[in-house]
């Protein structure tokens, strides 16, 4: 829609005062406005793929009406806030293009102090809602008319964002929230990578590149189709269909690359993040940071072919030992039998230390695996099991020692490396697993920083708020306290039964056994020789 400027321009433009703030990323304005009016000028695009390449467009996650519903009652209460910032990219069109026709746009007039005025068109959607989705939406479900054109809303808006950047801090706000599928935000932090150059992707970025390219590339990747893929119209990645296949989420991968070159993904893309992408920032960054993850080096000396390579060589080898044979029930197709297979690859690779990585003889490894029934019910779809995977194909290939796992559970290893079965019930010991899950979900969110000679501990969801430990008796004693709550609270009851499982529980080895997979870890922190 064209507006013809005359002297009526208050007849189209809504006029609102603001307050520069100014951030690195760049600056942007605070404004109040009715929720009304906001939904007559913004508009929300939900991520999705717009070719076969992994191309993708948008911001937002799908609408959920039923979450909708349940906001639009709570706005409806008398206890009614939203301090929160909706955060807006203006002058942005639904087309996915930065509008240049002036009679449209948004207008920006800066005054003294950081006070400014923003001319807005009243009934063009000429904004994008990178933040806020559904705190507005949920309006239109509101049944008090009072809320809908009185209340005001606080607004960020950024003008003439690009829509990487508006994914980009999509990703950034909503990756730790626990309502925002994380597949989601990690394709977001690799929105479009061709946006800038390779030198300057994250291990994050570089990650999300590799996981695309391993799920589209059907000649020679065996992942091809087997990665779960978070933005609408998925479909468009395969011209020729979608195959009834197991699959894993993107983050699943992503997090495995990620391991195999960096410790602590965070803090190295908050290193990077100190220069801009096309003025300075670079892999070559993260060279003097303390980090052994073996293909770090090729990773920050752009060796992403080799990386690749190593991969692909690696997992065809396990598909074709494992994959290609695994009946359904088999949790060596499941989450936790990818992630041990990530595991797997990277103790192989520790152990070689080779210069050229891709070479390797994954199958000569691989094959001494042989006779384990992986749809044992010892093995799970918990973190437990993940570990029970990672363990019994370590053992069998000759990189983990037995005298490493947990002493209860080393007669059930015994009989899947002798091609038994287990006959474990489905509820045995319930309490000592949920015990070891405790154990391996908080190490597995853990942050080394090893040049603090620290550990960091997200404990009960708060990753605001983690409890940094210096010494290794006290991460010990916690861990084993975590140990200890979890199977208490799990066990059945009081009694005689109780008394005695407690008195057979045993926490240090629980933990110590789980410790085995951050050997690496605790030597580079100086805490064991």
């Amino acid at each position: 829609m064209m507006l013809q400027m005359d002297n009526k321009e208050e007849k189209y433009f809504l006029e609102v005062p603001a307050l520069k703030v100014t951030q690195p990323l760049g600056d942007f304005y605070v404004i109040t406005i009715s929720a009304e009016k906001l939904l007559a000028i913004t508009f929300s695009e939900p991520l999705g793929y717009i070719d076969n390449t992994g191309n993708v467009k948008g911001s937002q996650r799908p609408k959920d009406i039923r979450r909708l519903k349940e906001i639009g009652t709570y706005i409806d209460s008398v206890e009614m806030a939203f301090p929160n910032t909706i955060i807006l990219a203006a002058n942005y069109t639904s087309k996915g293009n930065i509008s240049k026709d002036e009679t449209e746009r948004w207008k920006l007039e800066e005054k003294e102090n950081g006070i400014c005025t923003i001319k807005i068109p009243k009934e063009i959607k000429l904004a994008a809602i990178i933040d806020g989705q559904h705190r507005l939406n949920a309006f239109e479900f509101v049944k008090n008319p009072e809320r809908f054109t009185n209340l005001q809303l606080v607004c960020s808006v950024y003008f003439d964002l690009p829509n990487s950047y508006q994914a980009f801090l999509f990703a950034t706000i909503n990756s730790n929230q626990k309502k925002v599928d994380r597949s989601l935000a990690l394709e977001q932090f690799g929105y479009n990578v061709n946006d800038e150059p390779e030198k300057a992707w994250t291990p994050e970025k570089f990650a999300v590149f590799l996981s695309r390219k391993l799920n589209i590339d059907k000649v020679n990747s065996p992942l091809y189709q087997h990665i779960k893929v978070a933005p609408l119209s998925a479909d468009i990645l395969f011209s020729e269909g979608l195959m009834e296949t197991w699959v894993v989420s993107t983050a699943t991968i992503v997090d495995g690359i990620c391991r195999l070159i960096t410790s602590n993904p965070k803090r190295d893309r908050v290193r990077m993040q100190q220069a801009t992408i096309f003025h300075g920032r670079n892999r070559e960054m993260l060279r003097e940071m303390n980090d052994s993850s073996p293909l770090r080096m090729f990773f920050i000396d752009g060796k992403d072919k080799t990386i690749l390579d190593t991969i692909v060589n690696y997992f065809n080898a396990f598909n074709k030992l494992f994959w290609s044979t695994a009946g359904n029930k088999s949790y060596i197709i499941k989450t936790v039998g990818v992630q041990a297979s990530f595991d797997i690859l990277r103790y192989i690779l520790l152990s070689e230390s080779s210069l050229t990585p891709e070479n390797i003889n994954f199958e000569n490894y691989l094959s001494k695996v042989k006779g384990i029934d992986f749809a044992d019910k010892f093995f799970q779809a918990s973190g437990i099991g993940r570990s029970r995977i990672k363990n019994i194909i370590g053992i069998a290939i000759g990189l983990i020692n037995k005298d490493k796992i947990k002493k209860n559970d080393l007669p059930f290893f015994e009989d899947l490396l002798s091609g038994k079965n287990t006959k474990t019930p489905v509820d045995k010991l319930m309490w000592e697993e949920d015990a070891e899950n405790a154990v391996i979900n908080a190490l597995g969110k853990a942050e080394w920083d090893y040049n603090g000679y620290s550990v960091s501990l997200f404990l009960d969801g708060d990753y605001e708020h983690p409890v940094i430990f210096t010494a290794y008796d006290k991460f010990f004693l916690k861990l084993v306290e975590l140990a200890e709550l979890a199977f208490t609270t799990s066990l059945p009851g009081e009694g005689d039964y109780s008394e005695e499982q407690k008195e057979k529980f045993n926490a240090e080895d629980l933990v110590q056994s789980n410790l085995s997979d951050y050997e690496e870890n605790l030597k580079r922190l100086k805490w064991i020789e």
